[in-house]
C-alpha cells in the first residue's frame, strides 16, 4: 500500500503526518518505507538523519546513478527511509524535458516496494513535477487541513483536480483521497470556518489532530511524537488515524 501525504498549502502539517503515519504503521508490525521528496528534506531532518552526511539520496536514485535499495537508510524508528535532498530541485527541472515525467519515482520505487507493506511519501507543499510524482503509484492521498489556515481547505479542490488530471496515466484509477484536519481545536472559531469550507465543497474529514503544543517538541527533538509522547492525545489521534488506515486496507 503506498500512501502520498500531499496538500499544495504548506505549514499543515504535511511532514508531521508523513512522519508518524509512518511510524504507527511499523509499530501496528508492517514494514515500513519512509520516502522523503521533498528538496527542503524536512522528513529525513525530522527523523534525525543528516542528507549532507549520507553518500546517497533519492536524487541518485531518481537520476539511475544508483539502486534505490543502496540508498535507503535502514530502521529509523522502526522504519526505513529514502532521504531527501536539496539537489531535487535540480533533479526536477531535469523531468520536465523527460519523456514518461510522471512516472519516475513510481519505476525507481518498483524495485523495492514489494519489500515493504507501506510505503508513506512526503513532498513539497506544491503540486510540481515531484508531487505529482509521487501521486502517480499512490493508493491513497492523505491530504491535511490545518485548522488554523482557511487557505488550507482551498488547497483540497487542488489536489483533488489534479488526481482527476492524472486518472489517464494510472490506467483510469484514482486513489482514494483521505482529508486529516491538523491542529485542531473545536473552541476555536477559526477551526469551525475551515471545518465548513472543508465540508462545503463536499470532503469528508476523516479524523482531527489535536492543537497540543508536545508536537512542537517532538520537531524540535527529531522524533515522531508517536515516540516521545506516546501517551499523549497527538500520538493517541495519529494512531487511530493509522489503525482506520490499516482498516480500510482490508475492508
Amino acid at each position: 500500500m503506498i500512501y502520498t501525504v500531499a496538500q499544495q498549502k504548506g505549514g499543515v502539517g504535511k511532514t508531521t503526518t508523513a512522519i508518524n503515519v509512518a511510524v504507527a504503521l511499523a509499530r501496528a508490525g508492517q514494514s515500513v518505507l519512509a520516502v522523503d521528496v521533498d528538496p527542503q528534506f524536512a522528513l529525513s531532518r525530522q527523523l534525525g538523519l543528516k542528507p549532507h552526511e549520507l553518500a546517497l539520496s533519492l536524487v541518485d536514485a531518481l537520476s539511475g546513478q544508483a539502486d534505490a535499495a543502496d540508498v535507503v537508510v535502514h530502521d529509523v524508528f522502526g522504519v526505513d527511509v529514502l532521504p531527501g535532498h536539496r539537489d531535487l530541485v535540480r533533479v526536477e527541472l531535469s523531468l520536465a524535458t523527460q519523456v514518461a515525467r510522471d512516472n519516475y519515482l513510481r519505476r525507481t520505487l518498483q524495485p523495492i516496494a514489494d519489500h515493504y507493506d507501506s510505503i508513506v511519501i512526503d513532498t513539497p507543499p506544491n503540486l510540481g513535477l515531484l508531487t505529482v510524482n509521487a501521486l502517480v503509484p499512490a493508493d491513497v492521498v492523505i491530504a491535511p487541513v490545518d485548522a488554523e489556515q482557511e487557505g488550507s481547505a482551498q488547497g483540497l479542490a487542488e489536489v483533488r483536480a489534479t488526481l482527476s488530471q492524472l486518472e489517464q496515466l494510472r490506467g483510469g484509477t484514482q486513489p482514494r483521497l483521505v482529508v486529516l484536519m491538523t491542529r485542531w481545536d473545536k473552541r476555536r472559531l477559526m477551526a469551525r470556518v475551515v471545518e465548513q469550507a472543508v465540508e462545503t465543497n463536499d470532503f469528508h474529514i476523516a479524523a482531527r489532530i489535536p492543537l497540543r503544543t508536545a508536537l512542537q517538541h517532538a520537531a524540535a527533538w527529531r522524533r515522531p511524537i508517536v515516540d516521545s509522547d506516546p501517551d499523549g492525545e497527538i500520538a493517541h489521534a495519529y494512531i487511530a488515524f493509522t489503525d482506520m488506515l490499516i482498516a480500510a486496507e482490508v475492508a
